[in-house]
């Protein structure tokens, strides 16, 4: 979701449920190639619009909420969900979207003890989200450490602060563009239709969106579904794509050396493995078979 939010997750360790051993079945290669430890390794569940779900536990309860990497606030929980939960209304926020429009306003509750991929914040702000579809928010600030990998095929994914490799057989590494605003957005430079674009990484997308800046510049059809995009490039990647949706993303690129164009969501990131490794500035992509 192209929202300034927050979000949280917390999962399983798949060496909890499966056992610590390299050879257990259901544990991906390259959780050894990468060098995650067993227990840095956690299950997650694909559920509404496609989104990966994880486990938070807030006050003893176990929410499922969706991971979402374009949320930049941390965790935010449906405001039906927040009272029966009897958070407090310590404070209030502003919810902004792409465009850095005020869409909605909630409470936040300061100083909640969470659990979120198997580490316990003791003193998390929890935000109030006035959504009638999804039950809350998990964002890239919740991960212990600064690099995760997402493999929506085996529904797994790690994240910890060990240094990834240099060279990862199979994979291809792509520079990340820095945001000083959002650190942990995950942006990268692409093409659409040969020309160069900022693209966004964002699990919390349901399909691909563009900017319209972007498709009055190339002329592109607006058709029944949406815009017919074309090809789309990233890395050793590329795809066709013929429905994607309009947004404004001038909120959100501010302070960028350009704007970003284009959004990959869930939809597109399903079908291949990738790791963002913030420390090192680096986009991991599978290569295609």
């Amino acid at each position: 979701m192209r929202e300034m939010l927050m979000k949280i997750g917390g999962l399983l360790t798949i060496g909890m449920i499966l056992g610590a051993s390299q050879t257990v079945p259901g544990v991906p290669e390259w959780r050894a190639v990468f060098g995650y430890a067993p227990e840095s390794v956690h299950r997650f569940e694909v559920r509404d619009f496609g989104y990966p779900f994880v486990p938070v536990v807030l006050r003893r309860d176990t929410l499922w909420l969706p991971f979402d990497t374009g949320n930049m606030v941390g965790l935010s929980v449906e405001t039906n969900m927040f009272h029966s939960l009897g958070l407090p209304c310590s404070d209030q926020w502003g919810r902004l979207d792409s465009a850095g429009q005020l869409i909605s306003s909630g409470c936040i509750a300061h100083g909640s003890e969470v659990k979120v991929f198997g580490v316990v914040h003791d003193s998390v702000s929890v935000y109030e989200l006035s959504n009638e579809v999804l039950p809350g928010l998990v964002g890239p600030g919740m991960i212990p450490g600064d690099r995760f990998t997402m493999d929506y095929k085996a529904r797994v994914m790690a994240a910890d602060d060990r240094d990834t490799p240099e060279e990862i057989p199979g994979f291809a590494p792509i520079p990340l563009v820095q945001s000083s605003r959002h650190p942990r957005l995950i942006l990268v430079r692409g093409r659409v239709q040969g020309h160069d674009v900022l693209i966004e990484i964002d699990t919390g997308k349901s399909r691909t969106t563009i900017d319209r800046k972007l498709v009055r510049t190339l002329g592109l059809e607006v058709g029944p579904n949406g815009i017919r995009v074309g090809r789309i490039d990233l890395g050793p990647r590329s795809w066709i794509v013929s429905r994607a949706r309009i947004v404004d993303t001038s909120g959100i690129s501010k302070v960028l050396p350009m704007p970003i164009s284009l959004g990959i969501g869930s939809d597109i990131l399903a079908g291949f493995v990738f790791t963002v490794d913030y420390g090192a500035g680096r986009l991991w992509v599978e290569l295609p078979q």
